[in-house]
C-alpha cells in the first residue's frame, strides 16, 4: 500500500496548533469502541503535528471529581470521572476542573467539539479564552427526528454560537443546516492505520464466498434484514457465508431468527472485537454488508474498503459518500430482496471489484493524512479569519 494512507506527515511549521477536543462520549475500559472514531482522529491529529488535548466526562465518579492522564507524543487526554448530582452543581465542577487543566495543559489556538452534548463546556470556555470553537455532528437523532423541538432549538442555539459546523455526512448536514445559520461542510470520519495496513483481504476460499457485518447489534443497524437476505442467498449459492461481528440487546433475537431460517452453520456470531480483531477479520471475508435503518457516516464502511473489500449499503445519509461503481452497491431501507439481489450480484460479479482501486478510493478520501488536511484548512481558516 502507499505509506502516505497510513501514516500522517507532520503538518509543517506554519500549520501546527494547539487543539482542545471535546468529546460528547468517549472509549471506557467496558466499552473501548464506544467513540473510538473520537479517539483515532484526535490521536491522528497528534501524529500529523498538532498538540492535541483531550478533555472527556464520564459520569462515573464515585465523589466528587477525579480525573485521569494519559499523555502519548503529541497527545494528553484528561478523563475527568464525576458523579452526578443536581445539573448545574455536576456542571460547574466540571467547568472548574476543565479549567484546572488548562492551566496545566495551556491555552488551546481552537475547541474541536464532537457531537452536540459537548458544545455547553466550549461556550463557557471560549468566553475565558476567546479562541474559535468547530462542532464536527456524528449522531443519527436529527434523521429519526429523536429531538423535541424545544431541543432542537437549544441544539441551534449552541451551533450557532460555533463558528463553524462540520457534519459526517452529506445526509446528516442537510438535516442539521437548518438550525446553524452558515453552511454546515461535510469533512468526513477517517479510518484508523490498521484497516490499511499488512495489504488486501484475501480472494474466496474453495468457492467460499464470505460476507462480513461489524457492528452494534441494535435494530438501527438491520441485521433481522440481512438475516431475511441472506437465507435467499443462499438457495442460490449454497457456500455463502456470513461473520457477524458486534455484541448488543438484539443478539439473542438475531441468534433465534438465524436458527429459524436454517443458518445455522452459514452464519458465525463473532461477538464483540477487538479493532485488531476485526480488522483480522476483514482481511478474511470478500464483501462488507450492513442494511441500516439510519447511518450518518458509517465508519465501518470505510475500515472495509481500507482492506480492500467492497461494500453493500443501505440509501441512509451516507451512501453517497460512500457508494460508487468500483466501491460497491447501495439498496433501499428495508429492503431484504432487493438486499439478496445486491448480494447475489456481488458473489457473482466479484472481479469487477479492483481491491487496490477501492484502497485508493478509501485512502484520498478517508485516511488520516486526507482528513487531518481539511481539519487543518478548516482551523486555520477559523483561527486567520
Amino acid at each position: 500500500g502507499d505509506p502516505r494512507g497510513n501514516g500522517a506527515p507532520a503538518a509543517g511549521e506554519g500549520l501546527k496548533m494547539h487543539i482542545l477536543v471535546l468529546p460528547s462520549w468517549y472509549p471506557t475500559k467496558e466499552d473501548p469502541v464506544k467513540g473510538s472514531f473520537f479517539a483515532e482522529q484526535a490521536a491522528a491529529l497528534a501524529r500529523y503535528g498538532h498538540t492535541v488535548t483531550v478533555m472527556a466526562v464520564y459520569n462515573d465518579g464515585e465523589r466528587g471529581v477525579q480525573t485521569e492522564k494519559r499523555s502519548d507524543g503529541n497527545l494528553t487526554e484528561y478523563l475527568i470521572h464525576v458523579k452526578p448530582l443536581r445539573f448545574h452543581l455536576t456542571y460547574f465542577r466540571i467547568l472548574r476542573e476543565m479549567h484546572r487543566i488548562l492551566r496545566e495543559s495551556g491555552r488551546p489556538d481552537i475547541i474541536h467539539v464532537h457531537s452536540f452534548r459537548a458544545i455547553r463546556y466550549a461556550r463557557a470556555l471560549k468566553r475565558r479564552l476567546h479562541v474559535p470553537i468547530v462542532v464536527t455532528e456524528h449522531v443519527t437523532w436529527f434523521e429519526r427526528n429523536m429531538l423535541s423541538e424545544k431541543e432542537l432549538a437549544a441544539v441551534s442555539r449552541d451551533y450557532n454560537a460555533a463558528d463553524a459546523v462540520i457534519a459526517v455526512g452529506e445526509g446528516l448536514k442537510n438535516a442539521i443546516q437548518p438550525l446553524y445559520r452558515k453552511a454546515v461542510q461535510v469533512i468526513p470520519n477517517l479510518a484508523d492505520r490498521r484497516f490499511f495496513e499488512n495489504g488486501r483481504h484475501a480472494p474466496p476460499q474453495n468457492g467460499r464466498f464470505r460476507f462480513i457485518s461489524v457492528c452494534l447489534l441494535d435494530r438501527k443497524k438491520g441485521v433481522d434484514v440481512l438475516l431475511d437476505a441472506f437465507a435467499e442467498v443462499r438457495k442460490k449459492h449454497s457456500e455463502a457465508m456470513l461473520t457477524i461481528c458486534g455484541d448488543g440487546e438484539e443478539m439473542e433475537n438475531l441468534r433465534a431468527q438465524a436458527k429459524a431460517l436454517a443458518l445455522d452453520g452459514a452464519v458465525e456470531f463473532a461477538g464483540s472485537c477487538s479493532r485488531e480483531e476485526c480488522a483480522r477479520r476483514l482481511k478474511d471475508s470478500q464483501a462488507f454488508v450492513l442494511p441500516s435503518r439510519y447511518e450518518t457516516f458509517g465508519i465501518v464502511f470505510v475500515e472495509a474498503m481500507g482492506c480492500g473489500l467492497p461494500i453493500i449499503m443501505t440509501k441512509t445519509g451516507a451512501w453517497k459518500t460512500l457508494v460508487r461503481p468500483e466501491t460497491g452497491l447501495a439498496v433501499e431501507t428495508e429492503d431484504p430482496a432487493g438486499l439478496a439481489y445486491a448480494m447475489e450480484t456481488m458473489i457473482e460479479q466479484y472481479d469487477d471489484y479492483d481491491p487496490e482501486t477501492i484502497r485508493r478510493f478509501c485512502r484520498n478520501n478517508f485516511s488520516e493524512n486526507a482528513v487531518c488536511e481539511q481539519l487543518t484548512a478548516e482551523y486555520k481558516r477559523l483561527i486567520c479569519r
